[in-house]
């Protein structure tokens, strides 16, 4: 897991939802994509945070509280560009399974957002002559800035134009390749 991406810690989801540490661990236990850091406290990137809270939290993750979250998440990600030149960029070898964990989880207009993110990356993958168009349409979903979109509409963090779009794609698809990929430059 990239910690670039990983920027809500388990204390801050308990400030930002106004909850206990054993409902937070209770909500994000079990085997998932986290990163530790130094005195046992972890952190996860948006998309597996409001994965596992629509899945498991009463309430969902909607409303104010989806607001706080992501708004949470763009302003720690902006500090960490800022003062540890931060690449969110990676998405790790479980990006995959990830983006259909997220996936399976939006709700109204969040729907049409990621398939128009999805049309965006198509369009530019198969204009760039690349491969696993299919795998990138997938793994672009959680991409922080397209999350962010796909999550409350904010276009601040996606590309601009097809040259935009073409760009994030190519640097997605060199940076996250597919395991036959990274054999077949071998």
């Amino acid at each position: 897991m990239n910690n670039h991406t990983c920027t809500i810690r388990t204390t801050d989801l308990q400030n930002l939802l106004s909850i206990t540490d054993r409902t937070v661990y209770r909500w994000l236990s079990g085997p998932y994509p986290r990163h530790a850091l130094p005195k046992n406290v972890r952190t996860y990137a948006l998309p597996e945070v409001v994965a596992r809270l629509r899945l498991r939290r009463k309430n969902g993750l909607s409303g104010d509280d989806l607001h706080r979250v992501v708004t949470f998440d763009s302003v720690a990600r902006s500090k960490a560009e800022l003062f540890q030149n931060a690449d969110f960029m990676w998405l790790d070898d479980d990006a995959e399974a990830r983006a259909k964990e997220f996936v399976a989880v939006l709700e109204g207009e969040e729907v049409e957002r990621a398939r128009a993110v999805q049309r965006a990356v198509r369009a530019a993958a198969l204009a760039g002559g690349l491969t696993g168009v299919q795998r990138l349409t997938e793994i672009a979903l959680i991409h922080p800035g397209a999350a962010r979109f796909i999550l409350t509409g904010s276009a601040a963090e996606t590309p601009c134009g097809d040259a935009g779009w073409q760009s994030f794609t190519k640097a997605l698809w060199a940076i996250n390749p597919k395991q036959n990929q990274i054999l077949e430059a071998a």
